[in-house]
């Protein structure tokens, strides 16, 4: 991805960011594996099977999607030309809630008692945990600070440990400027997870100043912030 992102016409945009948005939502609801792969098909731009795939799993497990995402879906299928509709989206119970995911984030794997949630290391590990450091901000977290703090866009890039349904896992969370294709951030983020063996990548790309679901706002909160713009 190149810092001067290619711009994409009116619908375009509303199709990836009403995507990129559906699947924010559905974050921690759905298959870890599920998400990484849907937002690798949504920033590559194969998006023939990406409502399906979405649609499917949704009826599958119960999970109700928004009139707009349902829509959304839908004119994918008009927009590549594809009749009929997504698989199951018939059977797809529509809500206008987002319920809290039930997991529980930290900000640091163990979180020893004297780690607190929004920890600031952007001027380096305090003293007082310096024996910390390599548990802290680890060469994962560094691949994608270094790879995406080099994009203007980029705002800042949080790390959380969310513990629930799977066990505890990592998960970034990057804020960019409004109007930076943020499907293309999670998949450079994921792209650096992956080098360090990292399964099915959690990276969660939101736009400043968005309405975010309750599974982000309690990441965020409890999040390490390892990285701000100056």
């Amino acid at each position: 991805m190149s810092a001067e992102w290619a711009e994409l016409d009116d619908r375009a945009w509303r199709l990836y960011s009403g995507i990129h948005r559906m699947l924010l939502r559905l974050a921690g609801r759905l298959p870890d594996e599920l998400i990484t792969r849907t937002r690798t098909m949504l920033a590559e731009g194969d998006l023939a099977y990406l409502p399906d795939t979405v649609t499917i799993a949704a009826v599958e497990a119960g999970i109700p999607l928004t009139a707009e995402e349902s829509a959304v879906m839908r004119e994918v299928f008009a927009a590549l030309g594809l009749e009929g509709a997504p698989t199951g989206g018939d059977e797809v119970t529509l809500t206008t809630t987002t319920p809290a995911t039930g997991h529980t984030f930290s900000p640091d794997s163990e979180r020893p008692p004297r780690v607190p949630a929004g920890l600031d290391l952007t001027d380096g590990v305090p003293d007082e945990l310096a024996d910390l450091e390599d548990d802290l901000f680890d060469l994962t977290d560094h691949l994608v600070v270094d790879a995406l703090s080099g994009h203007a866009g980029v705002a800042a890039v949080r790390r959380a440990w969310r513990d629930g349904p799977g066990g505890v896992r990592r998960v970034h969370l990057v804020e960019v400027d409004p109007g930076v294709p943020a499907w293309e951030v999670a998949l450079e983020g994921q792209a650096e997870s992956s080098q360090m063996d990292e399964s099915d990548p959690q990276v969660e790309v939101y736009w400043t100043g968005d309405d975010l679901p309750p599974y982000h706002r309690a990441a965020i909160e409890a999040a390490t912030l390892l990285w701000r713009r100056g």
